[in-house]
C-alpha cells in the first residue's frame, strides 16, 4: 500500500502559535532560526513518523510526504523522517502537490491539521489569514482539510486520517459521515490557546489511529463535493478581489468574493492557487 501525507504544523503535538511556526511575531529576527520552531519541526517530524509507525504495523509500505506549511514549506526534517517515506518540499506545494498524485496512491492522510478561518479553534484560518477570510465551496465553509481530501478525491485517493485539534477532528468527521480515522493532539480554548495533549499520548494516539486506517482502508470515502462545484474565495482586501477577477471565468461580486464553478476539483484548486497567490503578492497590503 502506497500512502500520501500532507502535513501542516498548527495542528501538531505541542503547537499553541507565535514564534512555534516559524514566524517571527514575538522576537527580532528571522522565524526559521528560532528555537521554538526548530523544536516544533522535531515535533511535527515524529507526528508524521508516528502515523507511518502506525500505518507499517498495518501492513503499508510506501510513504510520500508532502511539506505544505507556510510560504516556502520547508518544515519536516529530512533527517529525522522514517526512512520507508520520501519528501516534497519547496514552493508552491498547497496541501498537496497535484503533480504527485497520479502516482497510484492508495490512501491519504492528514497531519497536523487545523480548522478553518472564523473557528474559536488554535490558529483558525484558510491559507492566509487575515487576507482570505473564507473560502466556501457548494455555499459551506470549507477548511484546508476539506480541499486536501478533495484534491486527493479528485485522483481517486481515499481519505484515511486527520490528526490535529479537537475541532477540525469532529469537523471531518461530520463531512465525511464518521469514516475517517482522527487522533486529537489538542484542545482548542480559542485560536491563541490550546490544552495540549502530552507528546507520547499524542503521539500514540496517531500511530493507533494509522494503523486502523489502513485495516479498514477498504471502507474509506474517496472525499468530494456534488457537481457542478462551486468556489468562492473572499478576500479582506477588496482591490485583490478585483484583481483575481480578471482570470477567465472567474466572478466577481463587486466586493470582496471571487467564485469560479467547474467539474473538476483539480480546476477548483488551480484556481484557489492562482487566487491566494495574487493576494498574498504586493497587491494585497
Amino acid at each position: 500500500m502506497k500512502i500520501a501525507i500532507s502535513a501542516d504544523i498548527e495542528g501538531a503535538t505541542g503547537y499553541a502559535g507565535g514564534t512555534e511556526g516559524g514566524f517571527p511575531a514575538n522576537y527580532a529576527g528571522p522565524g526559521e532560526t528560532h528555537p521554538d520552531y526548530m523544536r516544533q519541526r522535531l515535533l511535527l517530524t515524529a507526528d508524521i513518523n508516528a502515523a507511518i509507525e502506525g500505518a507499517i504495523e498495518a501492513g503499508a509500505e510506501t510513504f510520500v510526504v508532502h511539506d505544505t506549511h507556510g510560504l516556502d514549506m520547508r518544515n519536516v526534517l529530512i533527517e529525522e523522517l522514517n526512512p520507508a517515506a520520501s519528501l516534497v518540499k519547496g514552493r508552491p506545494i498547497i496541501f498537496f502537490d497535484h503533480r504527485d498524485l497520479d502516482e497510484g496512491y492508495d490512501l491519504a492522510f492528514y497531519i497536523g491539521m487545523h480548522a478553518r478561518s472564523g473557528e474559536a479553534a488554535m490558529r483558525s484560518h484558510v491559507l492566509d489569514w487575515p487576507r482570505i477570510t473564507e473560502i466556501r465551496i457548494n455555499g459551506l465553509p470549507a477548511s484546508e482539510s476539506h480541499i486536501t481530501a478533495a484534491l486527493a478525491g479528485h485522483f481517486g485517493i481515499r481519505s484515511g486520517l486527520i490528526t490535529g485539534d479537537d475541532a477540525i477532528c469532529a469537523e471531518i468527521r461530520a463531512w465525511s459521515g464518521d469514516t475517517i480515522e482522527t487522533a486529537v493532539t489538542k484542545y482548542s480554548l480559542s485560536r491563541y490557546a490550546a490544552r495540549c495533549v502530552g507528546v507520547l499520548e499524542s503521539q500514540d494516539r496517531i500511530r493507533k489511529a494509522a494503523r486502523a486506517a489502513v485495516e479498514q482502508a477498504d471502507r474509506m470515502p474517496v472525499s468530494g463535493y456534488d457537481f457542478p462545484i462551486t468556489m468562492e474565495v473572499e478576500f479582506l482586501d477588496r482591490e485583490v478581489a478585483y484583481t483575481c477577477s480578471w482570470m477567465p471565468e472567474v466572478r466577481y461580486d463587486g466586493n470582496r468574493v471571487v467564485s469560479y464553478t467547474n467539474d473538476s476539483f483539480l480546476a477548483i484548486h488551480e484556481f484557489l492557487l492562482a487566487a491566494f497567490w495574487i493576494g498574498a503578492s504586493k497587491l494585497n497590503p
